[in-house]
């Protein structure tokens, strides 16, 4: 995939964009030109990030563009498709702040459009000279387009089927092996939280697989929620509440995006990863409250809410893929409100069992400006999962630590000893912000590669 955003041969013809940051304005301004000045000065032109100033030569085109950013902020440059002419731009920086491959992350993500069910399809847009070294970060923008992609998708295009689809296609891409476990065939095989939560719909559950990678490698694990469809079941969702729901793939989504990844920068790990896909429909089989499943486990768990139903569908993965004994094990899910209300929707909230596996997500976070957070696997709060008739019940009937009381949940299925960090995330933007708009985001994937590359590239 080439990006239109992008261009890579030089051109004597590009205009001329000038960053200059805002603490450096005043002292770039001394030495512009005349000319420069004497602009500056009749527009009353203040220096803030992301504002700009068009310059023209004689004949009245486009020869020039000053633009002020923050220099520690890669989404400095992510506006700029929205403001300037489709044209061809090469950077000048005087005072070296654009040094870094993040900036020019920030502009791809800006230039992203999701246009496929418009009449008018995708805008022309501008382009920028992508200078040879900073040449990956179009590996990280098809790893983030295709995250937000499926999740923008709406659910009739995109389910259970349509998500293995996804995968089978990213296998392909990158000689790695491709296997699914569909309907009734998941009980036999050990995942009956999936077929449980999936049975209800015209389309069936399914257990999505990829490997790749050498086996000499040391063994990472990737499981993403695929909850195509989550009407609550028969804990039916009130109408707000459903309308986002097709981003209920969210962790899929992510999932898919990090496996992408990993393969095209060529990372020396065996990947492992598993997306468990279901639709959580409403019909005569719907699974109900006050429901016993037997996990694969061997776990008895009551289902005290149907809309609870992403733990369960990871559940049975996350005991089945601990015990592969790996070196690491992430799973990404749209899995709670509660994490949205403590942490908002524009970072995911994550726990992990490894002190120092969480020491290197928040580092790696900080670098790739790919905000996440922790929080805390409390054991007191497992009291808020008994059942009085089984082993667990799936969620707590209290109105509080409802994230955490999820990932106690998955965490009874982590064999002792994984290393293992679960993202409860929300994968949309609800309001448009640089280089996020409105629709599908990746969330944490960027810092999860980030501490896996420092882990293992060399």
């Amino acid at each position: 995939m080439a990006f239109s955003c992008f261009y890579k041969s030089k051109k004597n013809t590009a205009i001329q964009l000038t960053i200059i940051p805002v603490k450096k304005f005043k002292t770039w301004l001394e030495t512009a030109s005349t000319e420069i000045q004497n602009r500056v000065q009749s527009e009353l032109f203040h220096a803030a990030s992301g504002q700009f100033l068009k310059l023209s030569d004689k004949e009245g085109n486009l020869s020039q563009v000053i633009w002020c950013v923050e220099a520690d902020d890669m989404w400095a440059l992510a506006t700029l498709c929205d403001h300037l002419p489709a044209l061809e731009y090469k950077i000048e920086d005087p005072f070296e702040c654009i040094d870094s491959e993040l900036y020019y992350l920030g502009f791809g993500l800006g230039a992203y459009q999701f246009h496929s069910y418009k009449s008018q399809k995708t805008k022309k847009h501008m382009k920028l000279f992508l200078p040879s070294e900073y040449a990956q970060v179009e590996k990280t923008l098809r790893a983030v387009y295709l995250t937000r992609d499926m999740i923008n998708t709406p659910a009739e295009d995109m389910g259970p089927a349509d998500i293995a689809h996804q995968a089978q296609k990213l296998a392909q891409t990158f000689s790695a092996k491709f296997s699914e476990i569909v309907g009734k065939d998941l009980i036999k095989a050990g995942y009956p939280g999936i077929y449980t939560v999936g049975r209800a719909s015209t389309r069936a559950p399914r257990l999505i697989q990829l490997s790749w990678g050498k086996e000499e490698h040391p063994h990472v694990v990737l499981i993403g929620k695929g909850v195509a469809f989550d009407t609550g079941g028969l804990d039916i969702k009130a109408a707000s509440g459903m309308r986002l729901m097709h981003k209920d793939m969210g962790g899929a989504a992510n999932t898919l995006g990090l496996a992408r990844l990993i393969m095209d920068k060529e990372l020396p790990i065996r990947l492992t990863m598993m997306i468990p896909a279901v639709d959580n429909a409403i019909s005569g089989d719907a699974y109900r409250p006050s429901d016993i499943i037997t996990m694969g486990n061997g776990t008895t768990v009551e289902v005290s809410n149907t809309d609870a139903e992403g733990r369960l569908i990871l559940a049975d993965v996350l005991h089945h893929s601990s015990h592969l004994n790996p070196d690491m094990m992430l799973d990404f899910a749209t899995l709670t409100g509660a994490a949205r209300v403590a942490v908002g929707t524009e970072m995911a909230a994550f726990f992990c069992n490894d002190k120092k596996l969480t020491k290197h997500l928040n580092e790696a976070a900080d670098k790739t400006q790919d905000p996440i957070w922790q929080m805390p696997l409390f054991p007191q709060y497992k009291k808020l999962l008994n059942s009085h008739v089984a082993d667990l019940k799936n969620a707590a009937t209290v109105p509080y630590a409802g994230s955490i009381s999820a990932a106690l949940f998955l965490e009874h299925f982590v064999k002792k000893g994984t290393s293992w960090a679960h993202f409860d995330l929300m994968g949309w933007n609800v309001s448009n912000l640089p280089g996020r708009a409105i629709g599908g985001e990746a969330m944490g994937i960027r810092a999860a590669y980030q501490m896996l590359e420092e882990k293992y590239k060399h």
